[in-house]
């Protein structure tokens, strides 16, 4: 018997490939690119123009002024700071750093306070956010105050 015949004949075949096994694989190939065209339902809930961001129902209102990464004006009367691990969102509900904030604009926010009293979520307001409270109801007139230098 001639070398390669041996190789042949102890060769095992451990995975035959079927004809279901094979055509399950075509119809997986097919199907996961397909997948791609209907959106999932985080994409179907992105942001809207005519809906805004959902707020908890403690939030706060306020204007601030960051004056330093981690330190800011709130409503122009006290230094506070913010709590460690605190997150800040902008105007498109993405995570901001507070440094990137620092200097003289002053922002209409909705905070959240942490049970030691130091503000542990803040959201920067768009101005269709900022014309309305956060339970809906309309914005008392009230001029806005400037920090003390």
């Amino acid at each position: 018997m001639a070398f390669t015949q041996l190789l042949e004949l102890d060769a095992m075949n451990r995975c035959p490939l079927l004809p279901k096994t094979l055509l399950f694989m075509a119809a997986c190939a097919c199907l996961v690119p397909a997948g791609a065209l209907f959106p999932t339902q985080a994409q179907a809930q992105g942001p809207s123009s005519d809906r805004g961001r959902t707020f908890p129902q403690n939030v706060q209102r306020g204007e601030v002024r960051f004056i330093a990464p981690m330190q800011f004006w709130l409503n122009g009367s006290a230094i506070e700071r913010l709590a460690p691990g605190a997150r800040v969102y902008n105007e498109n509900n993405l995570i901001v750093m507070t440094g990137t904030l620092v200097g003289e604009q002053t922002f209409a926010v909705n905070y959240l306070r942490d049970p030691a009293g130091t503000v542990r979520q803040m959201w920067l307001l768009t101005k269709t956010e900022a014309s309305v409270m956060p339970d809906g109801s309309p914005l008392p007139n009230r001029p806005i105050r400037q920090p003390a230098n």
